[in-house]
């Protein structure tokens, strides 16, 4: 009986196996994508209907066709499977076109729902076929119009960054990943210098600025003693935390030294030959109205980043019109404080900015207390929040400083969500390259929007909230949202009493004003025809920046056009679906409720924001 069993018992264990392995030819992804499937079930609600189904494994399927993010989520369980943590992701044109046909092929299945048999679920459904059929229309109509490298972004400083920030370096794998993914950096490179070489084909060159500052960001990094690569250096530091032998060390780092020279620094300065020869065909606009189809690429960014329908014309005329109000409001208070408003606002700008009441000291010690004044300001936030949300974050935030290699090209802050799974806070990042850039009337503004009650109330949450599936976590974000909201948030603060110095709320306004001037010089840019020295200009003599930081505001424009009006009109939609709240509800409206509505949804179309708050009004009125 016991033989009998065991033949029986080997019979079909062995034919589970030749099963199991039949499935895995067909599919050597089945084992993370079952891995995947579990790790995400844990960050987000289990789907309840066939739609929200289908859209939380298109985001697996990205996510696993992605080896850069599986690293970013720190999924390295799946590495045995997938073999992730060595490779980059695919840059080539063909992945480019078979990420369309896979585009195609999504909208299609989408098309099969019906939207009017559906309850919650249907914003899902319009935010996914929105996101799709701009997803299709870039790439059929515009894929060579976007500046692939500028001194703002690009692989030649994405992959860099990568490396130094995102890579674990935790053992003798992750050192080996971490070589293996240097030695074929050129492979990457490559498919970018093809891009370049379609674009020219196609008549499409990006102006003289960008090739000249992106060429000299390359030739730096192709230009340091290997030992000084940031690169180098990042392992170097690393590995001496790692517990292996002294000597596998060193031959680790020998092997880093290879691979710097033969594939990073060697197809670095092929990229640079390129870019240099490109440079004669610059294109002398600097605007996207000067490309083929450019008007129709300019208003398809604008659909895309501000989520609505807004002509140039109409942006252009809304940003006028708010620049003149927000003046007049921050030269009443230049007059009550005893300056000369006779004087132009640059000169009182430029007064202010010297102020030394209003700088920190330029050394370590002043940068120490900015940390600690921004700090302070996001305590102060907190205590006050409980007023205006019915749930406040779990993940905390915490101010560091923007890594010292990244500050010269940097924004003022930028915002990094916590961790899905808790194990990591929201971070704002601050600049203190150039110290005198922070004076303390502004550090409130920049704070509320990065922060506490801005990215950080927005991102953390929606990351905490237990019946969000993972796609409304992951799958879709826009500007127009999440910047909106972090400038509605500045305006908040102001009334939740969080400033109540004068300076302080010039430091408010102006932060306003940036963001209304950004209206007027985008489309002024990319519509109207502007040069990048007319906008430059303007934005001088109406924010009262000084001319370095006009040109790079500018210069970030010109590259990336339409995402600057993502802001300003994001926080309008805001506003005015809270004041349409506000009168319908009357004595009903709670600001907590309206707050919940906003974010409860995660990132949205402003579109589907205003369906979603029209129904809430709705519901409160019935009820």
């Amino acid at each position: 009986m016991i033989k009998f069993f065991t033949t029986i018992g080997g019979f079909l264990l062995g034919s589970l196996l030749v099963a199991l392995l039949v499935i895995l030819s067909f599919n050597p992804n089945f084992f993370a994508t079952k891995m995947l499937e579990n790790k995400l079930g844990e960050w987000g609600a289990s789907p309840t209907n066939q739609l929200d189904r289908f859209l939380d494994r298109i985001l697996m399927e990205d996510i696993l066709s992605s080896p850069e993010t599986l690293s970013y989520m720190g999924l390295g369980e799946l590495d045995a499977f997938t073999g992730h943590n060595s490779k980059w992701d695919d840059y080539s044109q063909q992945s480019a076109q078979s990420s369309y046909e896979e585009t195609t092929s999504r909208l299609s299945t989408l098309e099969k729902f019906d939207e009017n048999k559906m309850q919650e679920e249907k914003y899902n459904l319009q935010i996914a076929k929105f996101s799709l059929k701009n997803q299709k229309v870039s790439f059929e109509s515009f894929q060579h119009h976007f500046n692939p490298l500028s001194q703002f972004f690009g692989l030649h400083l994405s992959l860099v960054e990568f490396l130094t920030d995102t890579h674990k370096i935790t053992d003798e794998k992750s050192i080996k990943d971490y070589i293996h993914r240097v030695s074929t950096i050129d492979n990457v490179i490559d498919d970018s210098i093809l891009f370049l070489i379609e674009r020219g084909e196609k008549g499409i060159y990006s102006p003289k600025f960008v090739y000249e500052k992106a060429k000299n960001q390359i030739d730096t990094l192709a230009s340091f003693e290997i030992i000084d690569n940031p690169i180098y250096k990042n392992l170097n530091e690393k590995i001496a935390t790692v517990e292996i032998d002294n000597g596998l060390k060193e031959l680790y780092m020998n092997e880093l030294k290879d691979a710097l020279s033969n594939s990073f620094i060697k197809s670095y300065q092929n990229l640079a030959s390129v870019m240099n020869e490109q440079l004669l065909n610059a294109r002398a606009m600097d605007g996207v109205w000067g490309l083929p189809n450019g008007d129709d690429f300019y208003k398809h960014r604008l659909k895309i980043y501000t989520t609505t329908n807004y002509s140039p014309e109409e942006i252009h005329n809304i940003g006028l019109k708010l620049v003149k109000e927000i003046q007049a409001e921050i030269i009443k208070i230049f007059e009550k404080e005893g300056y000369d408003t006779t004087q132009p606002l640059p000169i009182l700008y430029d007064q202010l900015n010297n102020d030394p009441r209003f700088l920190f000291e330029d050394s370590d010690n002043g940068r120490r207390q900015i940390i600690e004044k921004y700090t302070e300001i996001q305590q102060n936030a907190l205590t006050e929040m409980d007023s205006y949300f019915y749930q406040l974050p779990k993940a905390e935030v915490i101010v560091k400083r923007i890594p010292e290699y990244a500050e010269a090209s940097a924004a003022g802050g930028y915002y990094q969500s916590p961790a899905l799974d808790g194990s990591r806070p929201g971070v704002f990042y601050a600049n203190l390259y150039d110290i005198k850039a922070t004076k303390t009337f502004g550090m409130p503004a920049l704070s509320f929007h990065e922060a506490i009650p801005g990215h950080h109330f927005q991102n953390a949450i929606n990351q905490e909230n237990q019946n969000q599936t993972i796609w409304k976590k992951l799958g879709y974000r826009t500007s127009a949202f999440g910047e909106g909201w972090a400038l509605y948030a500045e305006r908040l603060a102001i009334e939740a009493d969080l400033i109540n110095d004068p300076y302080e709320m010039i430091g408010s306004l102006q932060s306003e004003l940036f963001r209304a001037v950004r209206l007027v010089v985008d489309t002024g840019i990319h519509y109207k025809k502007w040069t990048r020295e007319e906008a430059i200009k303007y934005m001088m003599e109406n924010v009262g920046s000084e001319e370095s930081e006009a040109t790079s505001e500018i210069e970030r424009y010109i590259v990336w056009p339409g995402q600057a009006c993502a802001y300003m009109i994001g926080r309008i939609k805001i506003l005015e679906l809270r004041e349409k709240a506000k009168n319908e509800l009357g004595d009903l409206y709670d600001i907590k409720d309206f707050h919940h509505h906003v974010l409860m949804n995660g990132s949205l179309p402003l579109t589907v924001l205003e369906a979603i708050i029209e129904k809430y009004i709705q519901e409160v009125k019935a009820n």
